[in-house]
C-alpha cells in the first residue's frame, strides 16, 4: 500500500510541474554573452594604413631628420601605428638636387619634406623674406613673426604651390667665417672672397658688405675654403660644423645678420584627401615636431662655439653697436624696387610691422 501511495504521488507533482510550464531551462555559455551597446561616443577611428617618405638636404644625424621623427611618432601613436614614415636625408632620391626634392614632393612622388626658404625661392621668390638683412633681432622675434601675421601669409603662399605647410622649423641665423681678419665692423668685410648660397637677397647683401662674393654649391665649400678659392662662407653653425669648416677657417663672427627657416611640408593633394581627423593628428604632429627642432638647434650653438675657440678660432660675438653700421649698409634694400618686386610690399609689411 505505501509503495502504491508514493507512486501516486510522483505522478501528480510530474503532472503539476507539466501544467505549470516546469522543466529544465538551457543556460547559454558564459562566454557567449550579448554584446553590449556602447555609449562611448569618443571611440577613436580606425585611419587606412599609408607610409610616407620624408626627404631634407640635411644628413641622417642632423636635426631635421629628428624633427621628422618626433613627427612620425607623434602620428603613428595617434593613428594606432596605421601612419608609417620613412626617412630620405641628403636628397637621396633626387641625386643630392634640393630644389628637385621639393618638386618630387609637390608632385606626390614624396609625401613629405623638409628644406630651407632659401631653395624655396626658386619656386617663388616670396619665401625668401625671411632671409632679409636684420629682418629678425634675435631667435624669439624670429618666432613671434612667423607665428604672426608673416608666417599666415606664407602659409597662403605655400597652398597655391601645391604644399600643405605643416609648420616652420629654422636653420637658424647664418654665421660667418673667414681666413683673413676677425670681423667686428662693417669695413671688415670688405674684399674677402665669400662664398654666399645662391640667393638674390644674399647676394645684395654682401655687395653693400663690400665683399667679393661668388655662388658655389655647398659640396665645393671645404676644398674652395682649403685651397683659397674662397676665403669665408656663411652658414648657420650645426650646418658648418657638420662640414668641418672648423678645420678650414681661423675666424668667426657670431651675428643675427641673416635668418634662415625650413619649411616641412605635406603634399597638398594628399593633405586635402586625409579625414578631417587625420588632418588634426598631422597639423598637431608638425607644429610640435618643428618647435622640438627649433630648441634643439638652439642648443646646438653654443656647444659648438666651445668646441671651435678650442681648437684656435677666434670667435666674434658681433655688439648691437657694431651691428648697427652692418644694418644701416643694407638698410636700403627694403624699399629697393626690385626687391619690393620680388617679394611684394604686403609680405615685407608683414614681417616689418
Amino acid at each position: 500500500m505505501k509503495k502504491f501511495l508514493a507512486l501516486i504521488l510522483a505522478l501528480v507533482m510530474s503532472l503539476s510541474l507539466v501544467a505549470c510550464g516546469g522543466g529544465k531551462t538551457e543556460e547559454k555559455p558564459a562566454d557567449t554573452k550579448e554584446p553590449a551597446q556602447s555609449t562611448d561616443t569618443n571611440v577613436a577611428p580606425e585611419f587606412e594604413k599609408m607610409t610616407w617618405k620624408f626627404a631634407c638636404s640635411a644628413n641622417d644625424q642632423s636635426n631635421w631628420v629628428g624633427a621628422a621623427k618626433v613627427f612620425a611618432q607623434i602620428v603613428g601613436e595617434k593613428t594606432g601605428g596605421a601612419i608609417t614614415v620613412e626617412y630620405y636625408p641628403q636628397d637621396q632620391l633626387t641625386a643630392g638636387s634640393q630644389t628637385e626634392g621639393i618638386q618630387a614632393m609637390l608632385d606626390g612622388t614624396t609625401e613629405l619634406s623638409m628644406h630651407s626658404n632659401l631653395i624655396w625661392a626658386a619656386f617663388d621668390s616670396r619665401f625668401s623674406v625671411v632671409s632679409l638683412p636684420f629682418l629678425f633681432a634675435n631667435t624669439d622675434e624670429a618666432d613671434e613673426k612667423l607665428n604672426g601675421e608673416g608666417g599666415k601669409v606664407l602659409q597662403g603662399i605655400m597652398e597655391e604651390s601645391g604644399a600643405h605647410l605643416l609648420g616652420i622649423a629654422e636653420n637658424g641665423f647664418r654665421h660667418i667665417t673667414n681666413n683673413v681678419r676677425p670681423i667686428e665692423k662693417v669695413e671688415d668685410m670688405q674684399g674677402i672672397k665669400f662664398r654666399v648660397a645662391g640667393n638674390k637677397l644674399l647676394n645684395k647683401a654682401y655687395t653693400l658688405w663690400g665683399t667679393n662674393w661668388s655662388n658655389a654649391n655647398w659640396s665645393e665649400v671645404f676644398t674652395g675654403l682649403q685651397t683659397g678659392t674662397y676665403e669665408g662662407q656663411e652658414n648657420p653653425l650645426p650646418t658648418a660644423d657638420s662640414a668641418s669648416i672648423a678645420e678650414v677657417t681661423k675666424y668667426m663672427t657670431y651675428w643675427t645678420g641673416v635668418y634662415d627657416c625650413l619649411y616641412f611640408c605635406m603634399n597638398g593633394e594628399l593633405y586635402d584627401s586625409l579625414s578631417p581627423e587625420l588632418q588634426a593628428i598631422v597639423d598637431e604632429a608638425g607644429a610640435e615636431a618643428c618647435a622640438w627642432q627649433r630648441e634643439q638647434n638652439r642648443s646646438e650653438d653654443e656647444g659648438i662655439i666651445e668646441k671651435w675657440e678650442a681648437a684656435g678660432i677666434q670667435v666674434t660675438r658681433l655688439s648691437e653697436e657694431a651691428a648697427a653700421g652692418f644694418r644701416a649698409a643694407v638698410e636700403p634694400m627694403y624699399s629697393d624696387p626690385e626687391v619690393v618686386d620680388m617679394l611684394s610690399q604686403e609680405l615685407i609689411d608683414a614681417f616689418t610691422k
